[in-house]
């Protein structure tokens, strides 16, 4: 859970007179057909009776009657007026009122009538109806005056007005704006991947210090409201008057709103404590999130924006679907609602508002980001690129590619996949002149997505990385003879972030680099600059979540354009277990397993090799600190096709590495960390000499039933369903099953945890007409 930072909060002086009509005297003292004051007790259809000291009603017959204050000089300008009231309002009776102010008495210098309207605001003190917020007046007015229009549809009923009393409020000293710099994300409520608002905190606004403490809740809805007008020039010190108003007028212990939208789209934390704190008006005995935004008609177009934006995260940090509902005393209600929806009584928000309730739930649901990969490798100028959307879910799911382009500026693409359905993104159809090109990917619901890179005699494929991390491992690496790695850092967060590389030789020994990576973008290290004619193992610390990647160029004539290629994310964290299904010494391959052992402590390594007949060996390692070990498969278990499980005592980071073509083509990547029921992969393809292979390893004590679950180029489905004996690997010919596919998705189920892999070849391995190949560890399900 995160907590805002606290910071030296200055008192702003604020200004509170009072202006009150209750007593006989008072009632009279306004104009009354043409005199200066009432003659008697009645006067153009209405009555002051002596009632409670005095109340004002319609005279006998009278059916309606208008009552006009004296034009009242106040003891100092005011900026805000808010505005109590008692009253009794029988069957068939209304009562409407209305308060104007301006500079000075001269008509012209006057404002227009606004009508005050309690809707279920009271008094704390003694139970008035209230404003819910006050009435925002341009700075500097310093005359104000109320208007009560009494009304009846039934004989002998009149409304009873027995007190009125406005507030007028001077907050003018203090910040009159809030600065760029001064927002920050809001600093509540869990990590989600739906972008936390930028807020102007209180104290930015000039907030008063709350000395209530705070009792949470876990809130269930979000409730919109619309407080002040169309015209407030200058949020903070209405902010400042709503606060003392709400505060010091009406006895509350805060303002009602956790969160209020002005109408340049900028969101202010109203409430002290946050979405959790509770708000026990307004809510008609709800646990909810209460908005309102600034204004009386339809939301401008920022402050929309802004809403949809604070409606998604707002949704997604607590659990609060945008399109769902939830049961209070036995009815449904929205999960976001209007106000008056709720209660009837209430005067906000507006009809226009209201109007657009279901789009802007549809909108926050549309906005909310279910799922986000980044691509840290990507170059549109020197590869052939292509970025693949899987959507495994039930229903439409609303995709967004952007690419980080350098230089800029990025490029933004969208795309609408259907339920079980994938999309593609050729990314060299959008540009072809850098080589320069992170991408994210972003989803209103749950996807998966993968990047597949070409060029010269080998390819690259697999999928992007879920989550940022402040430390990477990789257990690969190499500048000896013709191999060139270069480590791609891309930094996600809006300031420059700076990371330290170390390097881990075989022999134990290691070297230092640190790097500084600019906002958005990517840095590439080229490590052979640093560390030349060496084999080695990374670990990269950054002092923000960064995305790792690595990619290798090798083999005979390879340059920093042409050769083999492979490209891997890091792994973000060690283990003790890890899991291949993929693994061949079978011409032409030779396999490796490379072990990075990054502790301060030796390791102790078991390492499993499975066949397909369920027969296993294992080989034991003692690894030295800070030591990267590679293994060299072939000399183990000859000519044989292999899954692998790699045990170690402390943990560790394990890669397996498979090469072919004498060395000109190649892959090599991290493993499973588990077994998993189930496994997605976005992409694949069997057209155009193309290989593919699904390898499934079951290392479970048990038989296991897979079934694997395809999506054809057509958006056809078709399945595939194996028994796996206990301890033993399969390999599944997508192609002989699936000719002639441009692209194909898969998802593999089981009934026993295994670990499933893809391999793909351009041509087959070996041959003369082969172009390389990449292995890629399918995505596991996560289970809730």
């Amino acid at each position: 859970m995160r907590s805002p930072i606290l910071a030296a909060q200055p008192v702003v002086p604020v200004q509170i007179g009072k202006l009150a009509l209750s007593k006989v005297a008072e009632w009279r003292a306004s104009p009354c057909g043409g005199q200066p004051s009432w003659p008697g007790d009645t006067c153009d259809g209405l009555l002051v009776s002596n009632n409670a000291d005095g109340e004002l009603r319609l005279a006998e017959g009278s059916r309606q009657a208008v009552y006009t204050s004296v034009l009242s000089t106040t003891a100092f300008l005011y900026n805000a007026v808010g505005a109590s009231w008692q009253a009794e309002l029988p069957p068939g009776t209304s009562l409407t009122l209305e308060i104007r102010g301006g500079t000075s008495p001269k008509e012209e210098d006057l404002t227009p009538w606004q009508t005050l309207a309690s809707g279920d605001a009271q008094s704390q003190n003694d139970g008035a109806s209230a404003l819910e917020s006050v009435r925002p007046f341009p700075a500097g007015m310093a005359v104000l005056q109320v208007r009560a229009t009494l009304a009846t549809t039934v004989a002998n009923a009149t409304p009873v007005l027995s007190e009125i009393a406005l507030s007028y409020i001077n907050t003018t000293s203090g910040p009159n704006r809030v600065a760029d710099q001064q927002r920050v994300p809001a600093p509540y409520g869990p990590s989600t991947l739906t972008a936390a608002p930028a807020v102007a905190l209180r104290e930015s606004w000039g907030a008063p210090i709350s000395a209530t403490a705070v009792t949470r809740q876990k809130p269930r809805g979000i409730i919109l409201h619309q407080i002040g007008s169309d015209d407030v020039v200058s949020t903070p010190p209405f902010l400042r008057a709503l606060a003392a108003y709400d505060t010091q007028v009406l006895g509350w212990d805060d303002l009602p709103f956790h969160f209020v939208i002005d109408r340049a789209g900028l969101v202010y934390v109203g409430r002290s404590g946050g979405p959790t704190a509770t708000v026990d008006r307004f809510a008609a005995g709800d646990a909810a999130i209460h908005v309102a935004l600034i204004g009386a008609s339809v939301p401008a177009d920022a402050q929309r924006a802004a809403l949809i934006g604070l409606l998604a995260w707002l949704g997604q940090a607590y659990e609060i679907t945008p399109l769902g509902s939830h049961s209070v005393s036995g009815a449904s209600r929205p999960n976001i609602a209007a106000h008056a929806e709720l209660v009837p009584v209430a005067a906000d928000p507006s009809a226009d508002l209201r109007a657009q309730l279901d789009s802007l739930r549809q909108a926050a649901d549309q906005s909310t980001v279910r799922a986000r990969w980044y691509f840290a490798e990507g170059n549109a100028f020197n590869f052939a690129q292509r970025l693949a959307v899987l959507n495994p879910g039930g229903g439409t799911a609303s995709v967004r590619f952007n690419l980080l382009r350098q230089p800029g500026p990025a490029v933004l693409r969208d795309a609408s996949v259907p339920a079980g359905g994938r999309a593609d993104l050729i990314v060299n159809n959008e540009f072809s002149d850098t080589s320069d090109v992170p991408a994210i990917i972003e989803s209103n619901a749950p996807v998966i997505a993968e990047r597949f890179m070409t060029f010269g005699n080998d390819l690259t494929s697999g999928p992007g990385v879920r989550q940022p991390a402040r430390v990477w491992y990789f257990a690969e690496g190499s500048t000896e003879g013709e191999s060139k790695t270069y480590l791609l850092l891309f930094n996600p967060q809006r300031a420059k972030v700076k990371a330290a590389i170390t390097y881990m030789r075989g022999d134990g020994t290691t070297a230092a680099q640190s790097v500084e990576i600019a906002p958005l973008q990517r840095t590439v290290v080229t490590v052979g600059d640093v560390l030349p004619g060496s084999s080695f193992g990374t670990r990269i610390v950054a002092a923000e979540p960064i995305v790792a990647e690595r990619t290798m160029i090798f083999g005979p004539g390879s340059t920093a354009n042409s050769g083999g290629v492979h490209t891997s994310p890091g792994m973000a964290t060690l283990s003790r277990h890890w899991y291949f299904a993929e693994g061949t010494t079978q011409a032409p391959f030779s396999m490796s397993i490379l072990v990075l052992n990054p502790n301060a402590q030796p390791s102790n390594v078991a390492v499993t090799f499975l066949t397909d007949s369920g027969t296993s060996l294992t080989r034991k390692y003692a690894i030295p600190p800070t030591t990267r070990l590679s293994i060299p498969v072939n000399e183990v278990v000859p000519e044989l096709g292999i899954a692998t499980t790699v045990t170690a005592d402390r943990p560790v980071a394990v890669e397996r590495a498979l090469y072919w073509n004498s060395g000109g083509a190649g892959s090599a990547g991290p493993g499973a960390t588990s077994p998993a029921y189930t496994w997605r992969f976005a992409d694949g393809r069997t057209s155009d000499n193309f290989e593919e292979f699904l390898l499934l390893s079951n290392p479970s004590a048990n038989q296991a039933r897979v079934t694997v679950e395809f999506v054809l180029a057509d958006g056809k489905a078709a399945a595939q369903t194996v028994i796996m004996p206990k301890g033993s690997r399969y390999t599944m010919a997508v192609h002989q099953l699936y000719p002639g596919q441009p692209a194909i998705a898969a998802t593999v189920r089981s009934t026993q945890p295994i670990v499933a892999e893809r391999s793909l070849y351009a041509g087959t391995p070996g041959g003369a007409a082969n172009k390389g190949g990449a292995t890629a560890l399918g995505i596991a399900e996560e289970l809730p």
